[in-house]
Protein backbone atom coordinates (compact mmCIF):
# COMPACT_ATOMS: atom_id res chain seq x y z
CA UNK A 1 0.00 0.00 0.00
CA UNK A 2 1.45 3.15 -0.85
CA UNK A 3 2.12 6.09 1.39
CA UNK A 4 -0.81 8.11 -0.19
CA UNK A 5 -3.20 5.10 0.43
CA UNK A 6 -2.13 5.27 4.09
CA UNK A 7 -3.25 8.76 4.71
CA UNK A 8 -6.80 8.13 3.06
CA UNK A 9 -7.23 5.20 5.05
CA UNK A 10 -5.97 7.75 8.33
CA UNK A 11 -8.78 10.42 7.19
CA UNK A 12 -11.29 7.67 6.87
CA UNK A 13 -10.70 5.97 9.94
CA UNK A 14 -11.01 9.16 11.76
CA UNK A 15 -14.03 10.74 10.30
CA UNK A 16 -15.69 7.76 11.53
CA UNK A 17 -14.68 8.02 14.65
CA UNK A 18 -15.96 11.23 14.78
CA UNK A 19 -19.17 10.66 13.29
CA UNK A 20 -19.80 7.69 15.67
CA UNK A 21 -18.85 10.42 18.85
CA UNK A 22 -21.00 12.78 17.43
CA UNK A 23 -24.06 9.88 17.34
CA UNK A 24 -23.08 8.82 20.91
CA UNK A 25 -23.41 12.29 22.23
CA UNK A 26 -26.65 13.16 20.36
CA UNK A 27 -27.79 9.75 22.08
CA UNK A 28 -27.30 10.85 25.69
CA UNK A 29 -30.76 10.50 26.69
CA UNK A 30 -30.86 6.85 25.15
CA UNK A 31 -28.34 5.95 27.91
CA UNK A 32 -30.01 6.92 30.37
CA UNK A 33 -28.02 10.31 31.15
CA UNK A 34 -30.02 13.87 31.46
CA UNK A 35 -30.43 15.14 27.58
CA UNK A 36 -29.98 18.81 27.77
CA UNK A 37 -30.48 19.62 24.29
CA UNK A 38 -33.13 18.68 21.70
CA UNK A 39 -32.92 15.40 20.58
CA UNK A 40 -33.40 14.76 17.03
CA UNK A 41 -36.00 13.87 15.46
CA UNK A 42 -34.30 10.53 14.57
CA UNK A 43 -34.00 9.51 18.12
CA UNK A 44 -37.43 10.45 19.14
CA UNK A 45 -38.28 8.02 16.82
CA UNK A 46 -35.76 5.87 18.16
CA UNK A 47 -37.78 5.88 21.40
CA UNK A 48 -40.59 5.41 19.97
CA UNK A 49 -39.66 2.02 18.40
CA UNK A 50 -38.29 0.41 21.37
CA UNK A 51 -41.20 1.85 23.95
CA UNK A 52 -39.22 4.07 25.96
CA UNK A 53 -40.73 7.62 24.85
CA UNK A 54 -42.33 8.03 27.85
CA UNK A 55 -39.46 7.55 30.49
CA UNK A 56 -36.98 10.01 27.67
CA UNK A 57 -39.29 12.44 27.66
CA UNK A 58 -38.78 13.03 31.44
CA UNK A 59 -35.09 14.18 30.53
CA UNK A 60 -35.97 16.48 27.70
CA UNK A 61 -35.07 20.07 28.54
CA UNK A 62 -35.84 21.41 25.08
CA UNK A 63 -37.64 20.40 21.90
CA UNK A 64 -36.57 21.66 18.30
CA UNK A 65 -39.52 21.70 15.59
CA UNK A 66 -38.69 18.67 13.82
CA UNK A 67 -38.84 16.88 17.07
CA UNK A 68 -41.63 18.12 18.14
CA UNK A 69 -43.36 17.18 15.31
CA UNK A 70 -42.76 13.90 15.51
CA UNK A 71 -43.51 13.68 18.59
CA UNK A 72 -46.95 14.70 17.93
CA UNK A 73 -47.62 12.54 14.47
CA UNK A 74 -46.85 9.34 17.08
CA UNK A 75 -48.97 10.81 19.71
CA UNK A 76 -51.89 11.27 17.20
CA UNK A 77 -50.75 8.42 15.71
CA UNK A 78 -51.59 6.13 18.97
CA UNK A 79 -54.79 8.08 20.36
CA UNK A 80 -52.64 9.18 23.28
CA UNK A 81 -54.73 11.64 24.71
CA UNK A 82 -51.85 13.28 26.86
CA UNK A 83 -48.55 14.62 26.55
CA UNK A 84 -46.70 14.78 29.51
CA UNK A 85 -43.11 17.07 29.07
CA UNK A 86 -41.96 17.13 33.04
CA UNK A 87 -38.66 18.08 32.03
CA UNK A 88 -38.91 20.65 29.77
CA UNK A 89 -37.32 24.64 30.74
CA UNK A 90 -37.25 26.36 27.64
CA UNK A 91 -39.98 26.71 24.56
CA UNK A 92 -40.30 28.72 21.44
CA UNK A 93 -43.70 29.70 20.28
CA UNK A 94 -42.79 27.62 16.90
CA UNK A 95 -42.58 24.55 19.31
CA UNK A 96 -45.15 25.29 21.79
CA UNK A 97 -48.20 25.89 18.71
CA UNK A 98 -47.17 22.63 17.41
CA UNK A 99 -47.34 20.87 20.44
CA UNK A 100 -50.97 22.62 21.31
CA UNK A 101 -52.04 21.50 17.53
CA UNK A 102 -54.07 17.94 17.38
CA UNK A 103 -55.64 16.27 14.65
CA UNK A 104 -58.85 14.57 14.63
CA UNK A 105 -60.58 16.92 17.59
CA UNK A 106 -59.82 14.82 20.08
CA UNK A 107 -59.39 16.45 23.52
CA UNK A 108 -55.47 16.22 24.78
CA UNK A 109 -53.77 17.16 27.73
CA UNK A 110 -50.93 19.52 27.54
CA UNK A 111 -48.62 19.07 30.46
CA UNK A 112 -45.46 21.37 30.35
CA UNK A 113 -44.86 21.76 34.38
CA UNK A 114 -40.99 22.49 34.04
CA UNK A 115 -41.80 25.77 32.67
CA UNK A 116 -40.76 28.43 35.00
CA UNK A 117 -41.30 31.37 33.39
CA UNK A 118 -43.17 31.27 29.77
CA UNK A 119 -43.17 34.83 27.16
CA UNK A 120 -46.30 36.04 26.02
CA UNK A 121 -45.34 34.91 22.52
CA UNK A 122 -45.20 31.22 23.90
CA UNK A 123 -48.91 32.20 25.74
CA UNK A 124 -50.23 32.87 22.82
CA UNK A 125 -48.88 30.03 21.11
CA UNK A 126 -49.96 27.63 23.66
CA UNK A 127 -53.59 29.22 23.29
CA UNK A 128 -54.34 27.87 19.28
CA UNK A 129 -55.19 24.67 21.31
CA UNK A 130 -58.71 24.10 21.49
CA UNK A 131 -59.68 20.82 23.32
CA UNK A 132 -57.79 19.19 26.60
CA UNK A 133 -56.31 20.80 29.59
CA UNK A 134 -53.24 22.79 29.82
CA UNK A 135 -51.11 22.53 32.77
CA UNK A 136 -48.24 24.97 33.90
CA UNK A 137 -47.68 24.19 37.99
CA UNK A 138 -44.21 25.49 37.38
CA UNK A 139 -45.20 29.25 36.78
CA UNK A 140 -45.31 30.85 40.47
CA UNK A 141 -45.50 34.38 39.21
CA UNK A 142 -47.36 35.54 36.11
CA UNK A 143 -46.91 39.07 34.30
CA UNK A 144 -50.00 41.03 32.93
CA UNK A 145 -48.76 40.27 29.65
CA UNK A 146 -48.60 36.80 29.98
CA UNK A 147 -52.40 36.39 32.09
CA UNK A 148 -53.70 38.20 28.65
CA UNK A 149 -52.61 35.59 26.44
CA UNK A 150 -53.34 32.59 28.99
CA UNK A 151 -57.11 33.96 29.32
CA UNK A 152 -57.44 32.86 25.26
CA UNK A 153 -56.88 29.74 25.90
CA UNK A 154 -60.11 27.77 25.22
CA UNK A 155 -59.68 25.12 27.70
CA UNK A 156 -59.01 23.89 31.02
CA UNK A 157 -56.18 25.97 32.39
CA UNK A 158 -54.30 24.43 35.53
CA UNK A 159 -51.99 27.29 37.14
CA UNK A 160 -51.70 25.69 40.79
CA UNK A 161 -48.32 26.66 40.89
CA UNK A 162 -48.94 30.78 41.22
CA UNK A 163 -48.31 32.11 44.87
CA UNK A 164 -49.26 35.49 44.16
CA UNK A 165 -51.19 37.48 41.96
CA UNK A 166 -51.58 41.18 41.20
CA UNK A 167 -54.68 42.46 40.94
CA UNK A 168 -54.03 43.54 36.83
CA UNK A 169 -53.37 39.33 36.36
CA UNK A 170 -55.84 38.48 37.80
CA UNK A 171 -58.51 40.78 35.75
CA UNK A 172 -57.37 39.07 32.56
CA UNK A 173 -57.10 35.24 33.89
CA UNK A 174 -60.52 36.24 34.70
CA UNK A 175 -61.54 36.24 31.15
CA UNK A 176 -60.70 32.56 30.74
CA UNK A 177 -63.57 30.58 29.44
CA UNK A 178 -62.96 27.33 30.54
CA UNK A 179 -62.41 25.28 33.79
CA UNK A 180 -59.50 26.87 35.85
CA UNK A 181 -57.70 25.71 39.09
CA UNK A 182 -55.35 28.15 41.06
CA UNK A 183 -54.34 25.85 44.14
CA UNK A 184 -51.00 27.19 45.08
CA UNK A 185 -52.80 30.96 46.43
CA UNK A 186 -53.28 30.91 50.20
CA UNK A 187 -54.11 33.81 50.83
CA UNK A 188 -55.46 37.13 48.40
CA UNK A 189 -56.57 40.11 49.07
CA UNK A 190 -60.57 41.57 49.09
CA UNK A 191 -59.11 43.39 45.29
CA UNK A 192 -57.59 40.29 43.83
CA UNK A 193 -61.06 38.27 45.15
CA UNK A 194 -63.35 40.68 43.18
CA UNK A 195 -61.24 40.51 40.21
CA UNK A 196 -61.45 36.62 39.57
CA UNK A 197 -65.27 36.66 40.79
CA UNK A 198 -65.51 37.89 37.03
CA UNK A 199 -64.67 34.06 35.82
CA UNK A 200 -67.74 32.71 34.17
CA UNK A 201 -66.87 28.73 34.23
CA UNK A 202 -65.45 26.18 37.04
CA UNK A 203 -62.74 27.86 39.49
CA UNK A 204 -61.40 26.11 41.99
CA UNK A 205 -58.77 27.64 44.59
CA UNK A 206 -58.61 24.85 47.14
CA UNK A 207 -55.32 25.77 48.73
CA UNK A 208 -57.50 28.97 50.33
CA UNK A 209 -56.93 29.83 53.95
CA UNK A 210 -59.06 32.60 54.57
CA UNK A 211 -61.76 33.33 52.29
CA UNK A 212 -63.61 36.63 53.38
CA UNK A 213 -64.79 37.66 49.72
CA UNK A 214 -68.57 37.71 48.51
CA UNK A 215 -68.16 37.83 45.41
CA UNK A 216 -65.46 35.23 44.79
CA UNK A 217 -67.69 33.00 47.17
CA UNK A 218 -70.66 33.13 44.68
CA UNK A 219 -68.68 32.44 42.10
CA UNK A 220 -67.00 29.44 43.28
CA UNK A 221 -70.26 28.08 44.79
CA UNK A 222 -72.40 28.32 41.50
CA UNK A 223 -69.95 26.41 39.81
CA UNK A 224 -69.47 24.20 42.00
CA UNK A 225 -68.94 20.85 39.94
CA UNK A 226 -67.91 18.34 43.00
CA UNK A 227 -64.16 19.17 42.72
CA UNK A 228 -65.10 22.17 45.30
CA UNK A 229 -62.64 21.61 48.16
CA UNK A 230 -62.67 24.60 50.96
CA UNK A 231 -60.98 22.20 53.79
CA UNK A 232 -57.88 24.69 54.18
CA UNK A 233 -59.63 27.67 54.86
CA UNK A 234 -59.69 28.61 58.43
CA UNK A 235 -61.56 31.74 59.04
CA UNK A 236 -64.77 32.74 56.72
CA UNK A 237 -66.10 36.52 57.20
CA UNK A 238 -69.27 36.61 58.75
CA UNK A 239 -71.01 37.81 55.20
CA UNK A 240 -69.47 34.69 52.97
CA UNK A 241 -71.37 32.56 56.31
CA UNK A 242 -74.40 34.03 54.66
CA UNK A 243 -73.70 33.09 51.56
CA UNK A 244 -72.20 29.55 52.49
CA UNK A 245 -75.39 28.82 54.35
CA UNK A 246 -78.06 29.91 51.35
CA UNK A 247 -76.10 27.59 49.38
CA UNK A 248 -78.86 25.61 47.48
CA UNK A 249 -76.35 23.28 45.22
CA UNK A 250 -76.34 19.57 44.60
CA UNK A 251 -72.42 19.44 45.67
CA UNK A 252 -71.49 19.40 49.25
CA UNK A 253 -69.40 22.45 50.27
CA UNK A 254 -66.18 21.15 52.68
CA UNK A 255 -65.21 23.60 55.46
CA UNK A 256 -63.39 20.94 58.04
CA UNK A 257 -60.54 23.44 58.65
CA UNK A 258 -62.22 26.14 60.30
CA UNK A 259 -60.66 26.83 63.07
CA UNK A 260 -62.72 30.21 63.96
CA UNK A 261 -66.55 30.27 64.04
CA UNK A 262 -69.41 32.39 66.17
CA UNK A 263 -72.34 30.52 67.37
CA UNK A 264 -74.45 32.23 65.74
CA UNK A 265 -72.61 31.15 62.48
CA UNK A 266 -71.97 27.74 63.34
CA UNK A 267 -76.14 27.57 63.70
CA UNK A 268 -76.90 29.03 60.34
CA UNK A 269 -74.33 26.73 58.66
CA UNK A 270 -75.44 23.57 60.73
CA UNK A 271 -78.89 24.15 59.40
CA UNK A 272 -77.31 23.47 55.55
CA UNK A 273 -76.88 19.93 55.65
CA UNK A 274 -74.80 20.24 52.18
CA UNK A 275 -72.31 22.24 54.57
CA UNK A 276 -69.73 19.88 55.94
CA UNK A 277 -68.16 21.25 59.28
CA UNK A 278 -65.66 20.62 61.82
CA UNK A 279 -66.66 18.14 64.66
CA UNK A 280 -66.25 20.99 67.35
CA UNK A 281 -68.97 22.91 65.36
CA UNK A 282 -71.51 20.06 64.61
CA UNK A 283 -74.24 19.48 67.00
CA UNK A 284 -73.58 17.75 70.00
CA UNK A 285 -75.49 14.59 69.37
CA UNK A 286 -72.91 14.80 65.79
CA UNK A 287 -69.90 14.65 67.61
Amino acid sequence: MTMNSNRHATKFVISIVLLLAGHSLAKTGNSGAVATESPPAELIESWIADGTLSTKLRTVKTLNVEAAKVLVKHKVAVGDRTLDLPGLTSITPEVARILSFREGGEAVGLHLDGLTTITPEVAEALATGEKGGLSLNGLTTISVEVARALARIRRKLVLNGLRNLSVEAARELAKHRSKFTLFGLTEISDEVAEALSHHSQTMLLNGLTKLTSVPLATTMLKSNDGFLNLSKVQTISDEVAKVMADYQGSRPIRLTGLTELSEANAARLRANEKVVLPSKFQKPEQQ
